[in-house]
């Protein structure tokens, strides 16, 4: 089959797409992943061909928050970022559609993704890297920690937070409906249920030893696995890190991957502070900007900017990290502790999750972080033989997992060819 994979958004939101599309080309399809021009390498160094679209949304983002930041007309700057967003966002569709064209199957997240196989009349599967197919089982990955109130309460915190995301979407997903694809707009009421009742095929990567798969779903919603991409046969690891490895025991990796906002000099203090009072060597990585710049390395420190996951957590003592779902389904496949600060959205769902495991501390926001708090946590998982040994269980079933053979396994069932 001829694929079209697209994906919009951060780093854990596209790589997660670059390792299926690089699994289905290895048997066989015709794959090629859509999305932002800032990962056209990472998709380059897996094989899968590049179609990029839009800007580099890293480069954006850190632009404008920086302009919003020093402005004394927030409003007024806000309003002119919706109306550019908006004329954006148009051009990223109609570039989309015109890579779509002659695709036999989209596969991707959402209404607006959803909109371009309507438009193409070709099959569309979903896939999500959360939970979020309503169920009794457990509420919403965005509910708030106090909202589990079982059973049919469940069920409805999944359409709840549904509609809210909607109302919040509605507008730029029908301004693409009818300015580029000429389809008609939805309505006041999500139509993410009605996308799920029509789906061939609704995939979850994640694993199945992490949420299992509640009973009430029906059967074209399917548990695979995390998606993990292989770090690129030609890549070797800095000499430097190399080093810092070998000259003393497994250092606690820091790093928070795309998340922006907040002060960054701070919460790298607050960190550097607790590694030193925990008697902890650490590795901080560099991302999008919630840790601050810097390049003075010691014998306790070491920073790094893009290092594989997969090659480095296995090497270090526990994961700090922001709870983002690629990130969390790499810490947990390494078999080490991890310590969650979520900033927003799905991130303290997967901080809970951490913790009921036992693999982990509880989480500990971003804006309630100390170097006390900090301390304690990772105190905790380098101390506590319980929290290491499910780590290392939980890390070893996870890595027999497999999850884009489940995926493409899934695929082949529905689409056989």
């Amino acid at each position: 089959m001829d694929i079209s994979i697209i994906s919009y958004g951060s780093r854990g939101d596209v790589q997660p797409f670059v390792a299926i599309a690089r699994a289905l080309r290895h048997v066989g399809h015709q794959v090629q992943l859509i999305g932002p021009a800032n990962f056209a390498a990472l998709s380059h160094d897996a094989g899968v061909p590049f179609v990029s679209v839009g800007v580099d949304i890293q480069a954006y983002l850190r632009e404008r928050i920086a302009s919003l930041s020093g402005s004394r007309n927030v409003i007024g700057l806000l309003k002119s970022l919706r109306n550019e967003l908006n004329e954006l966002i148009e051009g990223i569709a109609q570039e989309t559609l015109q890579a779509c064209q002659g695709t036999d199957l989209i596969l991707g997240t959402g209404p607006q993704t959803a909109s371009f196989a309507e438009r193409l009349g070709v099959p569309f599967i979903e896939a999500v890297l959360q939970p979020l197919t309503p169920t009794r089982a457990y509420p919403s990955p965005i509910a708030p920690a106090w909202l589990q109130l079982g059973g049919f309460a469940n069920y409805l915190t999944h359409l709840g937070f549904e509609q809210i995301f909607w109302q919040i979407f509605r507008p730029t997903v029908n301004r693409v409906r009818s300015h580029v694809l000429g389809l008609p707009s939805y309505g006041f009421t999500s139509p993410f249920g009605k996308i799920r009742e029509q789906v061939p095929l609704r995939l979850h990567a994640y694993s199945d030893y992490v949420m299992p798969r509640p009973n009430d779903w029906a059967k074209q919603h399917q548990v695979t696995g995390f998606w993990f991409l292989p770090a690129p046969a030609d890549w070797s690891p800095p000499a430097e890190l190399c080093a810092f490895l070998a000259a003393g025991p497994a250092p606690i990796y820091i790093g928070f991957g795309s998340m922006m906002g907040g002060d960054p000099q701070q919460l790298t203090s607050i960190v550097k502070e607790a590694l030193a009072r925990s008697g902890q060597r650490g590795i901080l990585a560099g991302g999008w900007g919630a840790l601050a710049e810097t390049s003075a390395p010691s014998d306790h420190l070491c920073f790094v900017e893009s290092v594989p996951h997969q090659w480095l957590f296995p090497q270090t003592a526990a994961i700090v990290h922001h709870g983002g779902a690629g990130t969390t389904g790499a810490a947990l496949r390494s078999g080490r502790p991890s310590i969650v600060v979520p900033f927003a959205f799905d991130q303290t769902f997967w901080g809970r999750r951490v913790a009921e495991l036992g693999v982990g501390t509880a989480p500990i926001a971003r804006s309630q972080i100390t170097v006390d708090r900090l301390t304690a946590a990772i105190n905790q998982v380098t101390t506590q033989t319980a929290i290491r040994e499910q780590a290392a269980q939980l890390g070893s079933q996870i890595q027999q997992e497999y999850g884009t053979a489940q995926a493409i396994d899934h695929i082949h069932r529905v689409f056989r060819h």
